[in-house]
């Protein structure tokens, strides 16, 4: 790896047999990795940077920003482990606020989504992201009776929204608390 810098973009050079095109990745501690193939010339590879170099620092900013959040495990292996923890922990919350909601929901799922924390289909249906089993308690109590109040309220109107909260009435601070956690 070669560390090298270019119109005050400080980026690290990677190699790599695999790639067939040169990729820039901003990692969470704000470092730029340029990943190129074996073959690619250093000028073609500095121009590259110096072509991406507002599209870097806008990102390498966000990436700043959001530093102290937490990103949890998007594999597989992660999925295939705690899928089952996470569907012990949604019919817990389900045996516990479906009867206030007063509504019957239709079958559940646990999958492993990439952006979501859970959804409901109009069908009543509900779907729910295994990553909420690493997730605080409170928190996964706060996404399961959101998804459930769907089922009265299919959006987030003010009436859905006060639902939520008669339910559940620190809801917005759960809410607020959840932004730092990234399925």
């Amino acid at each position: 790896m070669n560390e090298t810098g270019t119109s005050t973009v400080v980026w690290t050079l990677r190699r790599s047999a695999r790639t067939r095109r040169l990729w820039i990745t901003v990692q969470r501690d704000g470092s730029v990795v340029v990943t190129a193939p074996h073959r690619e010339p250093l000028p073609a590879i500095e121009r590259f940077v110096r072509e991406k170099a507002a599209w870097i620092a806008r990102t390498v900013a966000h990436v700043a920003r959001y530093k102290d959040d937490v990103l949890l495990p998007r594999d597989r292996r992660s999925y295939l482990r705690h899928r089952e923890t996470a569907r012990a922990i949604v019919h817990g919350w389900l045996a516990k606020y479906a009867p206030l909601v007063g509504l019957p929901y239709g079958r559940v799922f646990i999958k492993n989504l990439r952006r979501n924390w859970g959804s409901c289909s109009e069908a009543g249906n509900l779907n729910f992201n295994y990553k909420l089993a690493l997730l605080p308690e409170r928190l996964s109590e706060y996404v399961v009776l959101h998804e459930l109040c769907h089922l009265a309220h299919f959006d987030h109107s003010p009436a859905f929204w006060k639902l939520v909260v008669r339910l559940m009435p620190d809801a917005k601070l759960r809410r607020k608390e959840m932004r730092k956690y990234h399925a």
